[in-house]
């Protein structure tokens, strides 16, 4: 069974093994779980070698917090990690506790980082964090929130999807403004697609006044501003779109049963196509690394890979990226039906270059060992590696041009977040050490959205619980 690197070697809890197991045969019964064959399982699984291949705004919550039916005693009430923490370690901001699930494997999508508090969607509410931890405020909404797009707008505002009538239906929409703590509108997705509704599998991705949504068998945009429909190019009855990616610019991926696909550029503001890419014949679009520059993954039918493909600013192609026989390992989370195309993590692209991390692999001389693998866009040849013993390394993003990088925790080490030089990718200069005294907890993340801001500080926030109250964390905050 594939690993997991949210734990290092070992640290992963065994409580965990049956829903990592459940979560590996949903993936292969996936229809767009296309990811396997090249890079990013679930939070890293490993997979094959890349060679194979308008309503009345309503208030912000004024509900008093309540308090604990009991209150620990002093033996069990957790020891303030600031307090024996070490030379030269982080200091820890806060701890957000994980509220309790329904059930094990429950999905808490949706973080936001904003000047000075962070904001994350918690099961029917949608809660603002100070950098103590306090809440600041609170959107309660009907029910759960089941989809959410990585980004918001510049505005500070974003759409997020909970849960509506039919079991298993992700299809009303909200928009939240993240800086004043209100919900602007509430309404249903509108339909669209083959089967229209049903809302499976929702997928979510926004950029600027617009939001892209795809399930299984139907996909729509958005206007942030009101939630109505924004009018896109129209497909075929044989052809159908596989999912949207958001942020700096909005992507659009669709198949046809001819066997051809392509990828369009969407204006926003209009919902027009500004270009499209064909794919080569036989191949989709699998994941959208990045929308600017433009970087994707192809697979074909079976799901074995296509490679990697830069394309430039109009539709053609930039380069293929030379993958050779390595095995990558970004952290790409579960989509059912492949719709979160643009969701993955531990990816990184500026203007030139691409940083793609490899899976933990054996090293002759000094056991286990991961790189982070620079790939020139231009020409799609690699440029540089940098390695690390005995643990996993993931892209966060550029500092200038440096590539910042998190050394994720093992079982006797904590995360280190480090700054990576563009000469020869050495060397690896420690930015942030994680205290060991968080080390469990941070190692206790099963699946996790992970931010490295310009103020220096470090995110953890999860997006799946396990429902280990004693030990898990809804998130943890670090800074100098």
């Amino acid at each position: 069974m594939p690993g997991s690197p949210g734990g290092g070697q070992g640290g992963q809890r065994r409580k965990r093994t049956a829903i990592i197991v459940a979560a590996t045969v949903a993936v292969i019964l996936a229809a767009g779980g296309g990811v396997w064959a090249v890079v990013g399982g679930d939070d890293g699984d490993k997979e094959p070698k890349a060679k194979q291949s308008t309503e009345p705004r309503e208030k912000k919550s004024t509900e008093p917090t309540k308090a604990p039916e009991e209150s620990a005693t002093p033996e069990e009430e957790e020891l303030d990690p600031n307090e024996i923490r070490q030379d030269g370690e982080a200091k820890v901001l806060f701890q957000a506790p994980a509220p309790k699930v329904t059930r094990s494997g429950e999905d808490v999508p949706g973080f936001w980082v904003l000047d000075d508090y962070v904001v994350k969607a918690v099961q029917t509410k949608i809660v603002a964090y100070d950098n103590s931890g306090a809440e600041k405020w609170n959107v309660p909404l009907p029910k759960t929130v089941c989809a959410a797009p990585t980004t918001a707008n510049d505005d500070g505002k974003v759409v997020v999807a909970y849960e509506g009538r039919k079991k298993d239906e992700c299809s009303q929409l909200a928009l939240i403004d993240l800086k004043t703590g209100e919900k602007l509108w509430d309404k249903p997705a509108p339909e669209g697609g083959m089967f229209g509704g049903g809302y499976n599998s929702l997928g979510m991705a926004q950029s600027g006044d617009a939001v892209g949504l795809s399930w299984f068998g139907g996909s729509a945009l958005v206007s942030v501003k009101d939630g109505n429909p924004l009018p896109v190019q129209e497909l075929t009855a044989a052809c159908s779109v596989k999912g949207w990616a958001g942020g700096k610019a909005l992507l659009r991926a669709y198949s046809c049963n001819d066997g051809t696909a392509k990828l369009q550029k969407v204006d926003p503001a209009t919902g027009k196509v500004a270009w499209t890419y064909p794919v080569r014949k036989g191949y989709e679009v699998a994941k959208i690394y990045s929308t600017s520059p433009v970087v994707i993954h192809l697979v074909n039918k079976d799901r074995k890979s296509g490679g990697l493909i830069a394309v430039k600013e109009g539709g053609k192609e930039r380069s293929a990226l030379d993958l050779g026989g390595q095995n990558y390992q970004p952290d790409c989370g579960m989509s059912v039906f492949g719709s979160s195309m643009g969701s993955c993590q531990g990816v990184v692209a500026s203007d030139d270059t691409f940083f793609l991390p490899t899976a933990l692999g054996k090293s002759s001389s000094s056991g286990l060992t991961t790189e982070i693998h620079a790939f020139d866009l231009n020409t799609g040849k690699k440029k540089w590696e940098s390695k690390t013993d005995g643990r996993m390394m993931s892209p966060l993003r550029m500092d200038g041009k440096n590539l910042i990088a998190y050394q994720q925790p093992t079982y006797d080490k904590a995360g280190t977040i480090v700054s990576i030089s563009p000469s020869g990718g050495k060397p690896q200069k420690t930015v942030l050490q994680l205290p060991a005294a968080t080390r469990e907890a941070e190692n206790g993340f099963y699946r996790t959205r992970r931010v490295f801001d310009e103020r220096g500080r470090f995110y953890l926030a999860s997006e799946r619980l396990t429902g280990d109250e004693e030990k898990e964390k809804l998130i943890m905050a670090f800074g100098p």
